[in-house]
């Protein structure tokens, strides 16, 4: 699956229109940054940190944080939702160790704004610069009891499993239908911002 080459603009954030009716800006989460990751974290309830992190998470370790942070726009992506200036949401993926063409996906979105269609915005968009990265596997693993997240995976056609009291599924990478974000835009900024030489140079995970 693949995705025009875009002429490099000046852009810093993807605007995007939520299903109320509300607005958002998108954005590659910059490698080492952390405040936003633990403003959203400090914005979720006990039970979102648990259907995120699958566990009960009173707080992110240095260890994790300095995992969740370690971001490079290619094996490991993250973006953020922010809504009015503040970090609402953050959709990331990793390759996964023993398949390099594949990638775990994740989201975590803010009690505050849940409900709007943030998870949707951010799984489009990270599954959009997976595409691109030439990914060509989506993983994922949610809590039996988080519908939202099993109803927005069947979305993009992951089936899931009960393994080891989880949900786990693996199928190809599909692109939600209709796209929620402007894919155009999300790609060319996710280029221009990935610390790589230069476009030449783009290597996908499993090229």
């Amino acid at each position: 699956m693949s995705l025009p080459a875009l002429t490099p603009r000046t852009a810093t954030a993807v605007p995007v229109t939520l299903s109320d009716g509300g607005t958002a800006a998108l954005r590659p989460l910059e490698p080492d940054e952390r405040a936003p990751l633990l403003e959203v974290f400090a914005g979720m309830s006990g039970q979102s940190r648990a259907s995120r992190y699958l566990v009960p998470m009173p707080r992110l370790s240095e260890a994790y944080l300095r995992h969740l942070s370690a971001t490079d726009g290619l094996a490991h992506v993250a973006w953020l939702a922010t809504v009015a200036g503040r970090p609402a949401g953050i959709g990331r993926y990793a390759v996964t160790s023993e398949d390099p063409c594949a990638v775990e996906v994740a989201l975590e979105v803010v009690d505050q704004h849940q409900r709007r269609g943030l998870g949707a915005v951010l799984l489009d968009a990270v599954t959009t610069v997976a595409a691109a990265n030439g990914v060509r596997r989506l993983r994922a693993t949610v809590l039996p009891g988080n519908e939202p997240s099993r109803r927005l995976l069947t979305r993009v056609a992951i089936p899931l499993r009960f393994e080891d009291g989880l949900l786990e599924g693996t199928a190809p990478l599909r692109l939600l239908d209709p796209a929620r974000v402007d894919r155009h835009a999300v790609v060319e900024l996710a280029r221009r911002t990935t610390p790589a030489p230069c476009d030449a140079h783009w290597t996908a995970p499993c090229a």
